[in-house]
């Protein structure tokens, strides 16, 4: 094989596996939002991400594609790069709430990022509410939520200002001190229970033949693979169906994490069997009203990224080290200790994470494979699942970026194999938001399922008399 130049590098093969997902009606884009209360300039966001955001070099980087069967795209050195093509500043239309904000944001997520240059844009909003907001976007080729996260971390006046609720929070390019240290405010590492590192190794192989265990283990991972490769087609609801270009956003108001600890304890559950429970009674609130009726037994597949590389051993190259599990929500079940007992159960299975290592190993070696083998493996899942949700748990505090607080944040997930309906949990500063991403020919008003999550986790905290949330503003 011709070794690369030293000013390129290969695509592994996971990132070279996202980038070929991306089609007209699914753009493999995260999108995230800073909102500050106290108006960010533009200058000083253009200097903030000069300083802090293009030490990572993915950011200078751009896809160059030869369009030979075996050649794997590469990344390299934009020669041309300019920040002022990826950074844009606006101003939403009167009156300027929270509707055109999020008509906004539909509007970005209907649109690609320019694959001629480094995959990401950036826009200043003015008018989004109280004070100002940054909106980035981001192709899922560059890497997964938790690599995002790590550029957060960059992003940040003072990265030891983010306390995160996982362990080992490694320091950005250009910020260490001391590289062997703990990040400050940051628990020490805790080795990894799953080895995500060697992209393109031997993998499964090598690994059977260390313990007679692992053959166990391998035949219950061949199951569960065998299961998931024959998944069957999801049923039609109102949030399936042919996908567009067109799409929408929104999302909710602010829920207390505490608050949501003490519904979970009530219930027996954690927080995250309740913010399953709420959104799994938000899925049948929506389909009670658009399709009439919800049959007893009925259930909505989802796909949940499961993360396989701790964030204390991600680095500059970022990349995607996730896979997908797939969890049936229980949106027959009208009881609500019935649903996070369901939830439990099943997420129990799900956090072994076979599934989801499965899924990043296929991905891996099909991204380094033809796009047509790439195109047969992942033709076994195409409308498989009938949503995508992903629970990020982000700083527990707030923090400064350019010299401003920044007082909210949000993100919205991206979609692929014909799923139209993308379901964001994000924790910030003690407040648990949820962000809506649909399909305009499915779901043309979010904002039905973001009031529909509110009326489910108020009418879940009211049957154990815990306060309600404050109104939205």
């Amino acid at each position: 094989m011709t070794e690369e130049p030293p000013d390129r590098e290969v695509l592994l093969g996971a990132d070279n596996s996202w980038l070929r997902m991306g089609d007209r009606t699914n753009l493999m884009t995260i999108t995230g939002m800073l909102h500050f209360d106290d108006p960010v300039s533009y200058g000083a966001v253009r200097q903030q991400l000069k300083e802090r955001l293009l030490p990572f070099k993915r950011f200078r980087q751009r896809v160059v594609n030869e369009h030979t069967p075996f050649r794997r795209p590469t990344w390299e050195v934009d020669e041309q790069f300019d920040i002022d093509c990826h950074l844009h500043h606006v101003a939403l239309p009167e009156p300027q709430g929270k509707a055109e904000f999020q008509s906004f944001v539909g509007d970005l997520l209907s649109q690609p990022v320019d694959h001629d240059k480094p995959l990401w844009q950036g826009y200043l909003v003015e008018g989004a509410g109280d004070g100002n907001a940054l909106v980035m976007r981001i192709h899922h080729a560059l890497g997964d939520g938790f690599a995002m996260m790590y550029v957060l971390l960059g992003l940040a006046d003072d990265p030891s200002e983010i306390n995160l609720p996982i362990r080992g929070v490694p320091s950005p390019p250009d910020h260490a001190a001391d590289e062997d240290a703990t990040s400050p405010g940051s628990p020490s590492a805790s080795p990894s229970a799953t080895d995500a590192d060697a992209d393109d190794g031997p993998g499964v192989l090598a690994s059977l033949s260390k313990a007679p265990s692992l053959l166990v283990r391998g035949a219950r991972a061949t199951k569960i693979g065998t299961e998931s490769m024959f998944l069957p087609k999801e049923s039609e609801t109102a949030v399936t169906g042919e996908l567009g270009l067109k799409k929408r956003a929104a999302w909710t108001a602010p829920i207390d994490v505490d608050r949501a600890k003490r519904v979970g304890r009530a219930f027996d559950g954690t927080i995250n069997d309740v913010l399953l429970a709420t959104t799994t009674g938000a899925l049948r609130r929506y389909m009670e009203a658009h399709d009439g009726h919800v049959d007893p037994d009925a259930e909505h597949r989802t796909a949940i990224p499961v993360n396989l590389k701790p964030l204390d051993r991600r680095d500059e190259q970022l990349g995607n080290a996730f896979g997908l599990g797939f969890l049936q929500l229980p949106v027959g079940i009208d009881s609500v200790q019935g649903r996070i007992d369901a939830i439990g159960e099943r997420t129990g299975a799900l956090r072994q994470g076979t599934q989801a290592w499965l899924m990043l190993t296929l991905l891996r070696t099909v991204g380094n494979l033809p796009m047509p083998f790439q195109d047969l493996a992942m033709w076994r899942f195409q409308n498989r699942a009938s949503s995508v949700i992903t629970n990020v748990p982000g700083p527990t505090d707030t923090f400064h970026f350019a010299g401003a607080e920044v007082s909210d944040m949000m993100f919205w997930v991206p979609t692929s194999q014909g799923v139209g309906l993308g379901i964001s949990i994000y924790s910030y500063d003690g407040d648990v938001r949820v962000g809506i991403a649909s399909d305009a020919g499915l779901v043309d008003d979010p904002t039905e399922l973001t009031e529909a999550f509110t009326d489910e986790f108020e009418a879940i905290a009211q049957q154990v008399d815990i306060e309600p949330i404050p109104a939205d503003d």
